[in-house]
């Protein structure tokens, strides 16, 4: 019985020609295309501190850089290793370190021995935060020079920024990019496209599967048949486990031939993600189609659905930069765990053992949305 029906769902796929031709369009066209038309704007950016000084001129530092507005400070660190454990888990985007001898060495204007880490994943990310660190910098020497001069606020206030840098010690910054070494913004947004992709085709074609026979009659050919709900319900989702494996795919190679990028860890992890969230997008499709009775009502919901579930997956504008209530509505979408899971092992190379709570967000959610699919199935044998 399996069989047959897998048969009759690859055989209707194929029937229509304009599907095979838009799975294989749509994601050549968006990876060829998007990559150079997409920015950001940063706010929000987890500050870690390595500050084995701990004198009141590191204090100063400190706060200059919290109170621009930009940083957000994370957690002090007792060490290098340990800044460097909170980056590789995504709860820092930037490390400022600050030597023992920060005080002595600024005291008597040989050096400033600072550093500053910055996790560029996101190239644009990474970037703008070295700059925000650099400016802040720059104002906290303006201000210990302002105060040694002893001039006053006015005056301070006038004087050329650079006439007040000049008179401090100079600096020399040495800045290390990590997992993006190149600021490449399209580096960046090759996986979240792969999600875009593979989200879009896998959640509008099952959507159209069922209201296409509601439609067309076949329905009640199955109904009157013994096959079970979940039987029908689950060879309905595997050819487009089908279609999103060729979709990615493809679009690894075109990242490969077209860009240069290569999957930095392993790839049989990128296919394990998109199994999982084929398993939730067909099964909202697949959902919404039991219960609309044309293609139009079915295409406007699963519509309304992906574009909520784009804007606030963290693929164009980072989720720390929403407010808190639009932070919390993101656990409940399987995009942001899918796009976060996707852009780990495509830059960093992560392992399911470093990124499990996508795969556990994704499954949980996955194991809802085919039950409910399966419940809401009305069959009359």
């Amino acid at each position: 019985m399996w069989k047959y029906l897998l048969e009759k769902e690859f055989k209707q796929f194929f029937r229509d020609p304009g599907l095979p031709r838009m799975a294989l369009m749509f994601p050549v066209l968006m990876m060829l295309v998007f990559p150079f038309a997409v920015s950001m704007e940063i706010r929000n950016i987890n500050l870690a501190v390595v500050d084995s000084d701990r004198s009141e001129e590191s204090s100063r530092l400190l706060e200059r850089c919290t109170s621009s507005g930009y940083f957000r400070l994370v957690a002090f660190c007792g060490s290098p290793e340990e800044a460097m454990r909170l980056m590789n888990e995504n709860k820092a985007d930037a490390i400022i370190t600050i030597a023992s001898d920060f005080s002595r060495e600024i005291g008597n204007g040989s050096g400033f021995p600072v550093g500053i880490k910055v996790n560029t994943v996101n190239g644009t990310r990474g970037s703008i935060a070295s700059q925000y660190l650099q400016n802040c910098i720059m104002m906290y020497l303006q201000d210990r020079n302002s105060r040694e001069a002893g001039s006053s606020v006015q005056s301070a206030a006038s004087a050329p920024a650079a006439q007040s840098v000049s008179a401090g010690p100079a600096i020399n910054v040495s800045e290390k990019y990590y997992f993006n070494t190149h600021l490449d913004y399209k580096l960046f947004m090759i996986p979240a496209l792969i999600v875009i992709g593979i989200t879009m085709i896998t959640a509008f074609l099952p959507s159209l599967n069922i209201v296409s026979e509601k439609e067309t009659g076949t329905i009640e050919q199955i109904n009157v048949t013994p096959v079970g709900k979940s039987a029908f319900i689950i060879c309905k989702m595997i050819p487009y486990w089908a279609i999103a494996f060729f979709v990615l795919t493809a679009c690894l190679l075109i990242a490969w031939a077209v860009f240069g990028y290569v999957c930095r860890g392993n790839v049989l992890w990128l296919y394990l993600y998109t199994t999982l969230d084929i398993i939730v997008m067909a099964g909202l499709g697949l959902l919404i189609s039991n219960y609309s009775s044309n293609a139009q009502q079915a295409m406007f919901v699963i519509w309304f659905f992906a574009v909520i579930f784009m804007l606030m997956s963290g693929i164009f504008t980072p989720i720390a930069s929403m407010p808190g209530w639009a932070q919390a509505i993101t656990y409940l979408n399987p995009m942001r765990y899918y796009a976060d899971a996707m852009r780990s092992v495509f830059l960093k190379g992560s392992s399911p053992l470093d990124i499990w709570y996508d795969a556990a967000g994704l499954a949980s959610i996955g194991a809802a949305m085919v039950c409910w699919a399966i419940a809401s199935y009305r069959k009359s044998s």
